[in-house]
């Protein structure tokens, strides 16, 4: 019997793509769906409220000045579809927010900018905006998944942060099932997912060494029984190959227009070389939409275009040692 699975990754925030994961899973008619990391968007617009009454946000590169309930709530809408945080504020509370001498910008602008600032009421603001929207979404799914007979499987990636775990697991049902970091069952199919990637420019928080992730990943391959079936949810993908090749990074951390690298794991690639399970899923790397096998085992990356608000994924067919066919979907 044919299993007929749905995989995306790299929303980072974006409710609309979301939304259309899950309207996904019922419309191409799957046994189940898994969304792996990153789940979290990348910064904060704040929408301003004025002396007038009126309403001021700007937003990719615009201000809009919202002088209507429905115009900020399309503002609002507008926010969220790219992956973006949104909160009513003052002028006066925002004020107090620079203070800090940060911007709501998120960790890439301190990057680029090579300087280190603590954490403080910026990093508060923005872990609690993400794990309110990651319950929204968790308690979505459910409303939408009950009595379908569709399971979704749903994992942190390296760009989440560490309390986006207890949201994920205390929201977790029968049918909304959260498998960071563990091995969980996919119909037959036994599957362990890793959140974690080797290092990379953004200091993400969960990054580690290639030796400590190989030790991570051997913690997790050893509780798999029958390896000729297993799928490895992994969201870094294999290094050297076609599902890990971004844009060559300046010194201010600029990408390249012209020049590529392999940024992937080298422990991730000798891990499929070594064990050989039926299936790799990998993400991370949204320029990498392709698949690729590696001696017997099928890695597959859908890529990400969150940003424009598209859903890029992946169906796959799978028989309990074979992945008899795939179709990359878009939209």
């Amino acid at each position: 019997m044919v299993f007929k699975l749905f995989f995306a990754t790299d929303v980072h925030g974006s409710d609309i793509c979301f939304r259309k994961f899950l309207s996904a899973l019922k419309v191409y008619k799957v046994n189940a769906g898994i969304l792996l990391g990153d789940l979290s968007g990348k910064m904060i617009n704040p929408i301003i409220e004025q002396p007038d009454g009126t309403y001021v946000c700007d937003f990719l590169g615009k201000r809009y000045v919202l002088k209507t309930p429905e115009e900020l709530e399309e503002m609002k809408k507008k926010i969220a579809l790219v992956g973006n945080y949104y909160f009513i504020t003052t002028p006066e509370e925002v004020e107090k927010l620079m203070a800090e001498g940060k911007t709501l910008k998120g960790r890439i602008d301190e990057k680029a900018k090579q300087i280190t600032l603590v954490k403080g009421k910026v990093e508060e603001l923005f872990d609690k905006l993400v794990c309110e929207r990651l319950e929204q979404w968790m308690r979505l799914a459910n409303e939408r998944l009950k009595g379908t007979g569709i399971k979704m499987y749903i994992a942190p990636g390296n760009d989440d942060i560490l309390e986006v775990d207890k949201v994920l697991d205390r929201e977790s049902s029968d049918y909304v099932i959260s498998c960071g970091d563990r091995k969980v069952y996919v119909d037959d199919h036994e599957m362990i997912t890793l959140s974690w990637a080797n290092p990379t420019p953004w200091d993400t928080p969960r990054e580690c060494g290639e030796e400590e992730l190989a030790e991570k990943i051997e913690n997790l391959v050893s509780q798999i029984d029958d390896m000729k079936g297993a799928i490895f949810n992994f969201h870094v993908p294999p290094y050297n190959t076609l599902l890990d090749v971004a844009p060559k990074l300046s010194e201010d951390l600029t990408p390249s227009v012209s020049e590529e690298a392999h940024v992937g794991s080298t422990s991730v690639l000798e891990a499929i070389k070594k064990y050989q399970p039926l299936l790799g899923l990998h993400g991370h790397i949204h320029e990498s939409r392709g698949i690729q096998r590696i001696g017997r085992t099928v890695c597959v990356n859908p890529g990400s275009e969150y940003t424009e608000g598209i859903l890029r994924g992946v169906i796959l067919f799978l028989e309990k040692y074979k992945v008899k066919h795939y179709m990359f979907t878009s939209g």
